[in-house]
């Protein structure tokens, strides 16, 4: 006889630490509307945002996540597609900024950005080749180099857009997401360690030489860049004293140095501030304890999506949120690091917090479908019998 056992396929915590950041969003973008650079009432607008996004991740989630295994290649061709218009697009509908296109413009949608949904699209589909496989192939070099082989193949067309964009911020989160995929396919650590520790050691190597061997870099590397991207480096390693190029790093320094402990009401002009420095509104705000406390919040947002993996028992579920964590735990580094001047500014938003339509709908459907993953799960807890005397698990 078969027990009637049923998990919780809502995870209501989730929703609620969801809502936590709804409210938060809504606040801090208040706050940066407080220091008298905007006319547009952006809290309106993310207050909208985020009806529309959970209503976008609520459908997502009764969406069985196995479906995408046939959807995948499609979804990843299209795309493409989008990213290729992007690129042949007139200044009409894809107007440039900063020297780089990056977003269509429509009268009444407003601004889409193409290469955020690019990225949920290139997760299902290295999951889905990942899970493919793996059921095929056991684990060895010449498998697991045929895998990685594989993997590069499905990332280098949008990297090489997203480089003509040019889009360097979207191209380290494609990089990111391979790499957080790569870690839990199964491959040989041997070959972690070496796709892990090359970009770091490049990263020192190339600090290391911009203020020791400074011709150099400017010589060879700098030289390859666009002279946006190199007044970003200046910026970045040396804020206070390159003032045009670090302006931003050094005032959201400022900012969060005001906050202390629990805020400040000092007056601090900061551009940007309700999109890629909000975390500099927080740390200003409420201090470090407004800044802990949303860091915990990613905290537990990460743990709950890694738990989901862990408890799938369908591969391509647990590929699907490492892939999503891997990415939303690169995005919120990379913002926050930017925002206290340990890594440069790349125009990353802070998920979840940030102003943006764009990103905040991307983030939740990634959320949906962490959610679809839990929703469809099958938890098999014992063996019972039927009347022929086979075995048969009973699952909930």
């Amino acid at each position: 006889m078969q027990n009637n056992i049923k998990h919780e396929k809502y995870d209501v915590n989730l929703f609620f630490v969801l809502f936590l950041f709804a409210v938060a969003s809504c606040l801090y973008i208040y706050n940066a509307q407080e220091m008298a650079q905007y006319e547009t009432n952006f809290v309106i607008r993310q207050a909208v945002f985020f009806i529309v996004a959970f209503a976008i991740a609520f459908v997502v989630l009764h969406f069985d996540f196995e479906y995408y295994t046939y959807l995948s290649w499609f979804l990843y061709g299209f795309g493409l597609t989008l990213l290729l218009f992007l690129a042949v697009a007139p200044a009409s509908i894809a107007p440039p900024s900063k020297g780089a296109v990056r977003w269509f413009e429509f009268p009444v949608i407003g601004s889409f950005q193409p290469s955020e949904l690019m990225k949920i699209f290139v997760i299902l589909v290295l999951s889905n080749l990942i899970n493919k496989h793996n059921l095929q192939y056991s684990h060895s070099l010449s498998n697991d180099l045929k895998l990685l082989a594989k993997m590069a193949a499905v990332i280098i067309p949008p990297v090489l857009l997203l480089v003509n964009q040019p889009d360097m911020g979207m191209v380290m989160m494609t990089l990111s997401i391979f790499i957080a995929l790569v870690i839990v396919s199964g491959v040989s650590y041997k070959i972690i360690t070496v796709l892990i520790g090359g970009p770091i050691l490049g990263a020192a190597g190339f600090i290391f030489a911009f203020f020791r061997f400074p011709g150099f870099v400017e010589q060879y590397i700098f030289s390859n860049l666009s002279p946006y991207q190199v007044r970003r480096f200046y910026g970045w390693l040396n804020p206070f004293e390159f003032v045009d190029e670090g302006y931003q790093t050094a005032q959201a320094l400022t900012l969060i140095g005001t906050g202390r402990m629990f805020g400040s009401d000092a007056d601090v002009y900061l551009p940007e501030a309700h999109t890629d420095f909000i975390f500099a509104i927080i740390g200003h705000t409420h201090g470090f304890a407004g800044a802990a406390f949303v860091i915990t919040l990613y905290f537990l947002l990460l743990y709950m999506i890694i738990m989901t993996a862990i408890r799938s028992h369908n591969p391509f579920g647990t590929y699907i949120c490492a892939g999503i964590a891997g990415m939303l735990a690169f995005q919120v580094f990379q913002n926050i690091g930017m925002n206290i001047g340990l890594l440069p500014v790349t125009g990353f938003t802070l998920p979840l917090l940030s102003y943006g339509g764009s990103s905040l709908v991307t983030t939740m459907l990634a959320i949906g479908l962490v959610m679809s993953v839990r929703y469809h799960r099958e938890t098999f807890m014992f063996s019972t019998s039927d009347q022929s005397g086979k075995q048969k698990k009973a699952r909930f």
